[in-house]
């Protein structure tokens, strides 16, 4: 299963930018990321999910203010960039990854998960997209399944390990149980993955980061 997302998914060079990174590793490759994320189910069932893919997918609009902030530059395509001023982008692009991967450990709300260094995740920076039969362009004949979509299309894809580095701790960001108490230990806590707060916090710091406002 991992093998073929990654396959599938992250392997086609031409809509990434470069390998993989994680918040203490950059230029990751293909192969370590499944070694790693393979070692990292101990406890698990057979049949439990053993990672999890999530998408950053900051819109064209937001795009071209991160680009501004970071270039200086008003651009509608990533390609009107300099090589280093692509580079300045995706590493910042890569901060902003890491930033809400932070966010990402933090908001299960557990005692052995103190930040991004207690979970295992990889991402990796695309930067083009394709239509595909089902968009409406297409639909309505405006453009073909495989042509390349215009305009800035700079994302992330991220692959999370379910259990925590130490495999002792298992985190599933499907159970959105907000608000939800646990008492362990005669002590009430919360508990639970809270995906509006999730997507709140990191869309306010993208905002304040790149000075995004919505008109």
């Amino acid at each position: 299963m991992l093998i073929t997302y990654l396959r599938d998914k992250c392997m086609a060079s031409e809509e990434y930018y470069d390998n993989f990174f994680s918040h203490d590793m950059c230029h990751i490759t293909p192969a370590e990321v499944i070694q790693r994320l393979d070692n990292n189910h101990r406890r698990l069932k057979r049949k439990d999910d053993k990672f999890y893919r999530i998408s950053i997918c900051p819109s064209q609009e937001e795009l071209a203010d991160l680009i501004r902030q970071v270039t200086g530059q008003q651009v509608t395509e990533f390609e009107q960039l300099t090589m280093e001023e692509q580079i300045e982008v995706t590493d910042e692009l890569k901060k902003f990854t890491i930033l809400c991967m932070r966010c990402y450990s933090i908001n299960f709300r557990r005692e052995k998960i103190k930040g991004v260094e207690d979970i295992l995740w990889f991402g990796r920076i695309g930067n083009a997209r394709y239509y595909k039969g089902t968009d409406r362009d297409v639909k309505e004949g405006r453009a073909k399944s495989g042509d390349r979509k215009p305009g800035l299309q700079l994302h992330v894809h991220i692959i999370v390990s379910r259990n925590d580095v130490t495999q002792t701790v298992t985190l599933c960001p499907l159970a959105n149980s907000r608000g939800s108490v646990n008492i362990l230990n005669g002590k009430k806590g919360m508990i639970g993955f809270d995906r509006w707060l999730w997507y709140t916090v990191c869309s306010q710091a993208f905002d304040i980061s790149y000075n995004h406002y919505y008109s």
